[in-house]
């Protein structure tokens, strides 16, 4: 098999229970984060005992194999392009209420600088996101997330 760029591909990854059951066929550019956000919010994480990663040199190869994936080996948490689930079936599958994601456009490099102010401060994007916007829409006792200093996560 050639070589694959995985920094410019995207992997099909399968998840295989112990005795070898198909539990799911995802999508990812960066399969170790989407199996982080599983773990955190599906039920059936626990029971996933082998991963499988297949690398594609391009998004729509890997929607393409991970449709046909889907469709002829009948993953049993899949809902998207499952030919035996429909949407609604996967509500009992979560942890929590599963909050739908927002996307907000930023410019590469303040969000690149973001991301590395955030890690100096042992933290996430995400997190720091949710305090500014409480603090922004005044939740009682929400407060700013602490900055960090700009010569933890800068070389000037």
């Amino acid at each position: 098999m050639p070589k694959v760029d995985t920094s410019k591909a995207t992997a099909v990854y399968r998840l295989f229970d112990n005795e070898g059951v198909l539990l799911y066929v995802g999508i990812a550019v960066d399969p170790n984060i989407r199996w982080r956000v599983h773990a955190r919010e599906k039920t059936w994480w626990p029971s996933v005992s082998r991963r499988d990663v297949e690398w594609f040199p391009s998004r729509p190869a890997a929607e393409a194999a991970e449709v046909t994936a889907i469709a002829s080996e009948s993953p049993l948490y899949n809902v998207e392009h499952s030919t035996t689930r429909r949407r609604g079936d996967a509500k009992s599958e979560y942890r929590s209420v599963y909050t739908k994601p927002r996307q907000i456009r930023i410019a590469t490099k303040a969000w690149a600088d973001f991301g590395r102010a955030t890690k100096a401060m042992g933290t996430t994007r995400a997190k720091v996101i949710v305090q500014l916007i409480a603090w922004y829409i005044r939740v009682p006792g929400a407060r700013l997330p602490t900055r960090p200093e700009r010569t933890l996560w800068t070389d000037a």
